[in-house]
Parts: structure tokens; sequence; C-alpha cells
């Protein structure tokens, strides 16, 4: 009984390695893409962020000067920080506190949910260049803009959206609402379907209104949703990068110009790949902060 269990068993585990060996040839080109292509350039831009490398010049050891520049006397650097965290503080909550509007207002109707949710989620698909050409024609500074065509109707002058260090960012905020609008409210929708309705019974039983509904009931349960958006979008708006620079590219004088447009531009432009490494790593290690800090502040323990 004995061998024979022993039999079985080197017969299993013959198969299995079998089966082993076509599973590790399929994963050795995926992971060797995966290190040529993110492994491999994490480590090789953060040794680089201690070197002074320009293209087609020899690569010379500059140990922490990089950082100890980005941090005392880069001034455009500095300027994309302020710039990026104005962006991303401001339309981050704006963004949620529309995005859950939306999502309630659709929740409530019984009629054309998959319509809505589907019409909301298009700008999300759609191409960001496509995007960003709307948006210049409806924000152009001119009377040929639709929007400021739309103000002389109602006779206020016509304002400079994209060209004014003041209005710059306030209308970048906008079609980057816009834009990602889609992706919240379906994540929204998808946590207010998992409330129980017994608990909103409960409430009207109690004489509960629709505010202190929300803020009793609503808000707290979707706590886990909240915090993911928060996360998710707060990354995402620090790294932004498409819409300004294809409608502003910068401008003006900097007061669009964004880190990331900043370590590109470095990197890819004036051929500082070293110093562009640096400037890098130092926005990822803000980022990581403020991450482990939303993460840190923001998680409840709320539950159903």
């Amino acid at each position: 009984m004995t061998a024979a269990v022993r039999v079985s068993a080197g017969r299993r585990a013959a198969t299995g390695r079998r089966r082993f060996r076509p599973i590790v040839l399929w994963l050795v080109p995926i992971l060797g893409l995966l290190f040529v292509f993110s492994v491999f350039p994490i480590f090789a831009s953060f040794y680089l962020s201690f070197h002074q490398y320009e293209m087609l010049q020899p690569i010379k050891f500059v140990g922490l000067d990089n950082y100890v520049y980005a941090l005392t006397r880069d001034t455009v650097f500095r300027k994309t920080v302020v710039n990026t965290f104005y962006y991303a503080f401001v339309s981050v909550p704006l963004g949620m506190a529309a995005s859950l509007f939306v999502a309630q207002l659709i929740h409530s109707r019984s009629h054309f949910k998959d319509l809505f949710r589907t019409a909301y989620f298009l700008p999300v698909v759609t191409p960001v260049i496509a995007v960003t050409i709307v948006w210049r024609f409806i924000l152009q500074p001119s009377q040929f803009g639709v929007l400021n065509a739309f103000l002389a109707g109602l006779g206020i002058p016509a304002q400079p959206w994209l060209t004014s260090a003041r209005w710059v960012i306030p209308s970048l905020i906008v079609v980057g609402i816009w834009s990602g609008m889609g992706y919240n409210v379906v994540l929204f929708l998808a946590g207010l379907v998992g409330i129980p309705h017994e608990f909103y019974e409960a409430a009207r039983i109690d004489g509960a209104n629709s505010w202190q509904m929300f803020w009793k009931i609503t808000w707290p349960l979707l706590s886990p949703t909240v915090l993911f958006i928060t996360v998710t979008g707060s990354i995402g708006a620090l790294q932004v990068f498409s819409v300004p620079y294809i409608m502003t590219r910068g401008g003006p004088e900097d007061a669009s110009r964004m880190v990331v447009m900043w370590i590109q531009e470095t990197g890819f432009a004036q051929f500082r790949m070293g110093y562009a490494s640096s400037l890098a790593y130092l926005f990822f290690v803000v980022i990581l902060v403020l991450t482990l800090f939303e993460l840190r502040y923001l998680r409840t323990r709320w539950s159903y």
C-alpha cells in the first residue's frame, strides 16, 4: 500500500513538473519585457540621479548635487511644484464632489441609468488630443471662442482663459474634472448600489431627511470608495501632463507648467538626463508621502 502511494505521488509530481515547464516558457518573455521596460529603467534612473549625464557626454559622478540644486536653485522646479499642487488640491475635491452629485442623481432615477452612466463615461475613453482640441476651441481667448461668445451674449467681456496667469490653471482644472468625471461616477455608483436600502428605510421611519441620510448613512458607508478615489485621483492629478502640455505648453510664463512637464523638458529637450532623474525621484518621494498621509488619515472602519 505504501509503495503504491509513493508511485502515485511520484507520478503526480512528474505531471506537475511537465505542466510547470510550458508555464515558465510563457512567462519568460513577459517577465523579460517587464524587466527591460519597467524594472531596469527604475534602477538606471536612480543611478543616473547621482551623476551629471547629458546625451553623448561622459557620465560624471556628482553625488547629491542634483538634488541640492533642485531644492535650492531651480526656481522653475519650485514654480512647477506650486502649480501642480494648486491643480491637484483644487481639482481632486471639486471633481469628487461633482462626481458624487451626478452619481446620486443617476442612482436616484430608475430609468435610463445605463444611458447616463455611458454618457458620463465617454470623456474618459475619448482620446486626450481630441478632448484638448475641443476645449481649446471652447476656451479661445478671442471673441471666436465658444465660451467668450456666450459671455458676450450676456454682456460680459471676453476673458483670456488660456493666456492669463490668473485663469489658465482654473481653466485646466475644469477640463481635467470634465474628462475624468465619468470614471469617478462609475465608482461612486458601484458604492451607492452596495449600500443596503434597509438603512435608508429605517432612517425615514425615524424621521431623517435627505440631507441627514446623506451625512449619516451615504457618506460614512462610501468611505472606502472615497479613499480609493482620493488616492488615485491625487496621484493622477500630480502627474498631469497631457492636457496642459497640449493646451498651453506651460504658458503663459510657466504659469501652467507642471512638474512632469518640467521633467520631460529637462530630460528630452535639454538632454540633462541625470538632473531629470533626480527631479523624478524627488517628486516620487513627494507623491509617496502624500499617499501615505491620505491612507493614514482617510482610512475609516465603517462597514456594513
